[in-house]
């Protein structure tokens, strides 16, 4: 009997979640990445590249590459910070208008995946996520 790949079985679920998100979010033109991003910046703003990494659990070359067009399109501000390597990030007034217009579908694509999970299996997913991230 072949053994179930549980990094197999957890990538093949998110990309299933993130095509829920990205479906729901494409009318405002973003992806569930990007939001993650945008709304992430928004609660913690202003934040530093550092502590995005550790709030979005990515290394620093990934939040790079999800940053640029980001900041390309002018929806975050990047600022100095004390140390070259430390960026000060904000939502520019177009960034916070983008979230604010899409966080309505967001919330959207959040209750339809609740209502497809029930909320037993909700908190069993939240737990066990926190649980995967507490192995790193």
């Amino acid at each position: 009997m072949v053994e179930l790949c549980l990094n197999l079985a957890l990538r093949k679920a998110n990309r299933v979640m993130s095509q829920v998100y990205d479906d729901y979010l494409s009318v405002v033109g973003l992806k569930c990445g990007q939001f993650s991003i945008l709304r992430a910046v928004h609660y913690t703003q202003p934040t530093t590249n550092r502590a995005l990494q550790d709030v979005l659990v990515l290394d620093q070359t990934t939040l790079t590459r999800n940053l640029k067009p980001i900041i390309r399109d002018g929806l975050i501000t990047v600022g100095s910070g004390d140390d070259k390597r430390v960026k000060i990030l904000s939502l520019s007034k177009e960034g916070e208008a983008l979230y604010q217009e899409a966080l309505p579908h967001w919330k959207q694509a959040q209750t339809r995946v609740k209502e497809i999970l029930g909320e037993k299996m909700v908190g069993q997913m939240v737990d066990l996520t926190n649980h995967i991230i507490d192995i790193k």
